[in-house]
């Protein structure tokens, strides 16, 4: 600890001198770590260590966080992310990562990739995400980890396509045990954005997708700036007055890189979206993907559900309305005071959201194995 006052040649009054202190540390500390900033672009470290492409094709990768501890739970959890975003989301830096929770806690963990889809891509439907390739990540991760049951823990409109695999058991009956649902939409009717900007220029958007062959990313980066404005204007001052946190700016930087890098919706993705959204047939029964009516009442897994009441994109009411119309006898619903972003993202969320995940698990996924269970059969399709 430098000596300031001596340094400095302060008269400082002794009452005031912790305070100033302080102030002069991080001022330095703000100093110091811009000056690193700018000279190396990026403070995190590149390094993810312990996760493993298992299966890979050109609309879905799957991979493996291998275990940290000698026992593991018998279920494993399949991270499933939403379009739009990418799976960074679940694993933003090493000390902020939803995935790292998971496997401290002796969890066995599986992460869904859907790619980024390009322009030969727009013929992509709901049915080939949740259908097909959810389906290949959810069977071989049973298949890899020598498991008959899964959770899905999904956020967004993973959360949603979560809810819908569970209610179709293309495998064996009921082989999804648990389901988690952060902020993925089931009710569809009172979604005040989608009424707002979408609804009413339906032919508009149309048009625009059918140009592009997708909602274009760059859109969709717009959109979420617009609907929580006010963040985005006290970002600049968030940074400053907390730039002297190395941490803090390590998460901030890569918050921002997620926020950079969203990836365009599919145009037949988009269509069908809009018009479920529209006939709400999701929870009505009139839904159909290829050959398969989705009727939620088929749903009997065990069901964590959260939703964010500062959420200006999915309102809580869309996701607690689950209970409604699903089977499951272990239901539970916890909402909290977050955005649709920081639901998943914050550091509040880390202490709320991800360990009442962990704890919520704990009691749902089996017993504890030995590691040694997992297949080290390599994975083909």
């Amino acid at each position: 600890m430098l000596n300031y006052k001596k340094l400095l040649n302060l008269e400082i009054p002794k009452e005031y001198e912790s305070l100033i202190y302080d102030q002069i540390e991080k001022t330095l500390l703000r100093a110091i770590n811009g000056l690193e900033l700018v000279v190396k672009k990026d403070l995190s470290s590149k390094d993810t260590p312990g996760k493993k492409l298992l299966y890979q094709e050109k609309h879905i990768n799957l991979y493996h966080y291998l275990p940290k501890n000698k026992n593991i739970y018998s279920v494993p959890v399949v991270l499933v992310p939403p379009l739009m975003i990418t799976t960074d989301i679940f694993d933003l830096v090493q000390e902020h990562s939803l995935a790292n929770t998971l496997i401290e806690n002796g969890f066995n963990v599986y992460l869904a990739d859907f790619g980024k889809p390009d322009q030969d891509d727009a013929h992509l439907k709901i049915d080939d995400y949740v259908l097909n390739f959810l389906y290949r990540a959810a069977h071989m991760s049973k298949k890899h980890s020598n498991a008959e049951h899964l959770t899905l823990l999904g956020y967004c409109l993973g959360g949603s396509f979560s809810t819908i695999y569970a209610s179709v058991s293309l495998d064996i009956k009921n082989d999804i045990k648990n389901v988690i649902n952060i902020a993925g939409p089931v009710d569809l009717k009172n979604l005040s954005f989608f009424n707002l900007i979408f609804k009413p220029f339906k032919n508009e958007w149309f048009a625009l997708v059918d140009k592009f062959g997708s909602l274009p990313k760059e859109l969709l980066t717009f959109m979420f700036k617009i609907a929580d404005p006010l963040s985005y204007l006290r970002r600049p001052f968030q940074i400053i007055n907390k730039a002297w946190d190395r941490d803090f700016l390590i998460k901030y930087q890569a918050l921002s890189n997620f926020f950079n890098n969203f990836q365009s919706l599919p145009a037949a993705t988009f269509k069908q979206c809009f018009e479920i959204i529209l006939s709400n047939d999701l929870i009505s029964g009139k839904l159909k993907l290829s050959d398969q009516n989705i009727n939620l009442s088929n749903l009997q897994a065990n069901y964590l559900a959260f939703g964010g009441s500062l959420d200006t994109f999915i309102s809580p009411d869309s996701i607690r309305a689950a209970q409604k119309y699903i089977s499951s006898r272990d239901f539970q619903y916890i909402e909290l005071p977050f955005g649709h972003l920081s639901i998943m993202g914050s550091e509040r969320a880390k202490h709320t959201v991800w360990k009442t995940c962990v704890d919520w698990l704990k009691t749902r996924s089996g017993e504890l194995v030995s590691k040694d269970v997992i297949s080290h059969v390599s994975m083909s399709a």
